[in-house]
């Protein structure tokens, strides 16, 4: 993770790149998952660059809860409604905004390419806990829906995208279904209600970047890491940026969003918290997104194994089985590792578009 919200995984100075060298020791897929972290390329960004294909509204509230709750709304001039391309950032619900790097390649992307790109801001844990984010991104889409007139963008079919953190938010608004973590008003609710209008958060197509989608394994060094042979001290410091004092004694940033070790949760509060729980629960009846999952195989902050376990869950329910090529599709990077710049290359966000297109209709 890096740049303003102190995400990275870019070790800094030849010294420390030495010693995780020599940890590594005989762990020669862990070296060289950390080469390519050291040595990954850069792509250019300019956010200062003026947009001049549509209009830009910024900060704009969507509930009243906190002055956190707003989103930034690009809209280009298009000859049709442009279609609502929801965008949620990372940060490992303790940092980040609506304006993180990654957020920024993607929305001056795809608002470039006909797409209204709407970025939202959430309450992170240090302000409120689960599963106020969700409840955020969920108030954030309807209010995107009830005011998709006023701005002038097709709310009727919606593609949510989110990274990292910001990957599981997306999954969980995804797959849960209009009666699920509804808990915040958004602006405008009171009058829709009057007048008969609901709606329900619904996304047509998800996006899920390296999503940190199974709670209570990722920054621990058992589990996933011991499959890919990574030593605990790589992922130790891999994820050095987090500031232990911000997590007011729990282990993991997860747990401190949850406010609970995930080893003192119950099953019902475990389940709660699992995107594939409601996966498993609405896939097909109440939801039922396409899904474009992409992950780099050198990962050392969120495993790719989560990613892979998510793609193989999702191409073994009946609705996706007979057509999962177009459905459902996993893109794992070689070579690249969490929210490095080159899983946001033209390439691929051709190769997301063309999944977009062939998905909403």
């Amino acid at each position: 993770m890096r740049n303003k919200t102190g995400r990275s995984i870019r070790f800094a100075g030849g010294a420390l790149a030495a010693i995780i060298a020599v940890t590594c020791g005989i762990h020669h897929k862990a070296s060289y998952m950390v080469f390519k972290n050291l040595t990954a390329r850069k792509l250019p960004q300019d956010e200062a660059a003026e947009w001049d294909g549509g209009r830009s509204y910024l900060h704009i509230p969507y509930a009243e809860d906190s002055e956190s709750q707003y989103l930034n709304l690009y809209v280009p001039e298009t000859e049709e409604l442009p279609r609502l391309f929801v965008m949620i950032h990372g940060g490992g619900f303790i940092a980040g905004e609506a304006q993180t790097r990654q957020t920024i390649f993607m929305y001056q992307y795809f608002r470039d390419r006909g797409y209204a790109c709407a970025t939202i801001n959430y309450r992170l844990a240090q302000e409120a806990a689960f599963p106020a984010a969700i409840e955020d991104v969920k108030a954030a889409v309807r209010f995107l829906q009830s005011h998709a007139d006023e701005y002038g963008y097709d709310a009727d079919h919606i593609v949510v995208w989110g990274e990292s953190a910001g990957g599981y938010l997306a999954c969980m608004e995804a797959f849960t279904d209009e009666t699920e973590f509804m808990g915040v008003r958004y602006i405008g609710q009171e009058e829709d209600e009057k007048a008969g209008r609901s709606y329900d958060a619904k996304a047509d197509v998800l996006i899920d970047y390296y999503g940190a989608v199974k709670l209570g394994t990722i920054w621990s060094g058992d589990g996933d890491w011991e499959e890919l042979d990574v030593p605990r001290i790589v992922i130790s410091i891999a994820n050095s940026w987090i500031d232990k004092k911000t997590l007011e004694g729990f282990s993991s940033v997860e747990a401190f969003w949850l406010r609970k070790e995930f080893t003192e949760m119950s099953e019902e509060e475990r389940r709660i918290s699992d995107p594939q729980y409601y996966l498993r629960k609405n896939m097909g009846r109440s939801v039922d997104p396409a899904v474009m999952i992409i992950h780099g195989d050198c990962d050392i902050t969120v495993p790719y194994l989560q990613s892979q376990r998510l793609y193989e869950e999702l191409t073994g329910i009946a609705e996706y089985e007979k057509d999962n090529e177009n459905r459902v599709k996993f893109l794992l990077v070689p070579g690249e590792g969490h929210a490095t710049d080159m899983l946001y290359c033209n390439e691929i966000l051709a190769q997301i578009d063309s999944f977009i297109r062939e998905n909403q209709h």
